[in-house]
């Protein structure tokens, strides 16, 4: 379970701490070419879009992982952030607190 909220009720639940996860990928050169052609006409840059769909994901199923390794019942407070490491990449880290229901 993935909560989007900044707040979660913390009776009956036990916080188990930040989890991320992280994901950079990039296109090849030829089509990092025809993106930046692209940009100089107009229009939506589909394998740029492809890319940051490609790296979102991976990043989640990463969080979802770490999570999973703590044995928690889900994720609350999730927010995704893009640091610019380089240009033609999709950096992409997804982090939250997981959690645990008390037993």
């Amino acid at each position: 379970m993935i909560i989007s909220t900044r707040a979660f009720p913390v009776s009956g639940t036990q916080d188990l701490g930040l989890v991320y996860g992280a994901s950079c990928l990039s296109v090849n050169i030829v089509k990092d070419t025809r993106e930046t052609l692209r940009n100089l006409t107009g229009g939506e840059l589909k394998s740029y879009t492809e890319m940051m769909n490609k790296s979102i994901e991976a990043a989640k199923s990463r969080m979802i992982e770490n999570a999973e390794a703590l044995k928690a019942d889900g994720i609350y407070a999730v927010s995704i952030a893009t640091p610019q490491i380089s240009g033609g990449a999709a950096e992409i880290i997804i982090y939250g607190t997981a959690f645990k229901f008390a037993d």
